[in-house]
């Protein structure tokens, strides 16, 4: 019987299993840092991470820019979840973005939301930790007395004068993936045998498949691991020196500037199992009055609509909430239609019809031609005769797909998970072009490489 480890509880993980008899653990991480706590009176803030001060720099953020809260005007459902399909949740928000002052912005361009971990979470984890009489006490993190690295270095996303409770709920990523030496440094704060064998095995370089199985594929974190070892009780110093930064999560724009300067729109989907801790503080703040979050708009790049891209051709392929920027494209192109326009055509992708982003609108935009081509699939379809992925519909329609691509003013944009579909998308076209254009494998992807430097190949993919 073949065991599906997604849907399986930690409950039903037998560490000895996964324990080795025989392996070498890792070289556990050193503790440089040490935590004082203090009398002095605590400076509280929605988000910790802008107490840092200019040392801390925010992920491609623009210049002169730094993340202020916006007020979520509205939310809408566009897709219920169904366990059935397996489809997510899909909201889109509304955001008044007017304490970002005149913003200027395009089609395709990104904002970054900073997150929050749970509260119930971190009150979890700071009772694991014996914390909660101090959740809430004024501390500051040092150097420790004895530390011998000389790179050691407090991290520049700890506030100088914070708490426990806001370093786990603001400043650390809790659901990140351990790394093997971190494993062998929890390894060395856990007190029984069998627990400490458990995860000095997962360390370990011959463990590298129970590894691959626990952490990488099932996704079990620090708090499952402490959930499952219930003697590991690591420092406050160690987690905050050894898990890596809470960063801000980046969303597409989905609307066109056209239809208000002073609000945008994102679109979110959330996972009904494990979800992402973005989209969770977004639920939550769905029911706070009033509802607000840290955003800060990003760099701009070549994954764009402007005034340039408006009388070209576009090839727009998308899967799932990977339509959102292209909604924007679309709305800006509608809004635009004095000007001249060239070809636009739209390959997308979702589980059912139920779960297609918009349906009724992308319809309506091919009877009007703001779309030329509009071509879905449903991969949860139970019909055989029809395509079922966007590959499918890219090879059938190869011959007039590629004649468009090389048209000089073509541009192809493709938004979707960079792990596993964008890869796969990017092998259909290969093979499109080798069929159309008679090449072998080796000049298709010269052909392919030569579209991305021309900037008619643009891609905006996710992890």
């Amino acid at each position: 019987m073949v065991v599906d480890v997604d849907q399986l509880d930690n409950s039903l993980v037998d560490i000895d299993v996964y324990t080795l008899t025989e392996y070498v653990s890792a070289k556990p991480l050193e503790s440089n840092l040490e935590v004082l706590f203090t009398t002095t009176e605590h400076e509280e803030k929605p988000c910790a991470q802008l107490k840092c001060g200019e040392n801390l720099k925010f992920p491609f953020a623009r210049d002169s820019y730094s993340p202020v809260a916006v007020s979520i005007l509205d939310d809408k459902e566009l897709v219920s979840a169904d366990a059935v399909t397996d489809t997510k949740r899909v909201v889109e928000l509304t955001l008044d973005i007017s304490a970002l002052g005149d913003l200027h912005y395009d089609p395709g361009d990104t904002v970054a939301i900073l997150p929050s971990n749970a509260s119930k979470v971190v009150a979890q984890l700071l009772q694991r930790l014996d914390l909660t009489q101090q959740a809430d006490s004024a501390c500051h993190v040092r150097l420790a007395a004895n530390c011998t690295k000389k790179s050691a270095k407090v991290p520049a996303h700890i506030p100088a004068s914070t708490t426990p409770r806001e370093i786990f709920t603001h400043c650390v990523a809790l659901h990140s993936v351990p790394q093997k030496q971190f494993l062998s440094a929890l390894a060395s704060c856990t007190s029984d045998v069998r627990e400490r064998a458990f995860l000095a095995s997962l360390s370990s370089k011959q463990g590298a498949v129970h590894y691959q199985t626990l952490i990488l594929e099932r996704g079990l974190g620090l708090l499952d691991l402490l959930e499952l070892c219930a003697s590991c009780k690591p420092s406050l110093a160690l987690l905050i020196e050894h898990l890596p930064r809470l960063l801000p999560r980046p969303y597409s724009i989905s609307n066109s500037p056209l239809e208000g300067k002073q609000q945008l729109r994102i679109i979110y989907s959330i996972r009904a199992r494990k979800p992402g801790v973005t989209t969770s503080m977004l639920e939550v703040k769905l029911k706070e009055q009033p509802a607000r979050v840290f955003v800060y708009p990003r760099l701009q790049n070549a994954f764009h609509y402007t005034d340039l891209e408006l009388p070209g051709n576009q090839i727009l392929i998308a899967v799932g909430t990977g339509l959102a920027p292209f909604l924007g494209f679309l709305a800006h192109k509608e809004l635009c239609q004095q000007q001249a326009t060239g070809q636009t055509w739209l390959y997308v992708g979702a589980k059912t019809s139920q779960a297609m982003l918009k349906q009724q609108q992308l319809i309506a935009w091919q009877k009007s031609s703001v779309l030329q081509r509009l071509r879905m699939c449903y991969s949860r379809s139970s019909s055989d005769d029809e395509p079922k992925h966007v590959q499918e519909l890219l090879e059938q329609d190869a011959e007039e797909l590629v004649e468009l691509l090389l048209l000089p003013k073509t541009i192809l944009y493709v938004c979707a998970d960079g792990a596993k579909i964008s890869k796969s998308i990017d092998d259909c076209l290969r093979r499109c072009m080798q069929r159309v254009l008679h090449l072998d494998e080796t000049e298709a992807v010269k052909r392919l490489k030569e579209l991305r430097t021309q900037g008619k190949y643009r891609e905006d993919v996710w992890l």
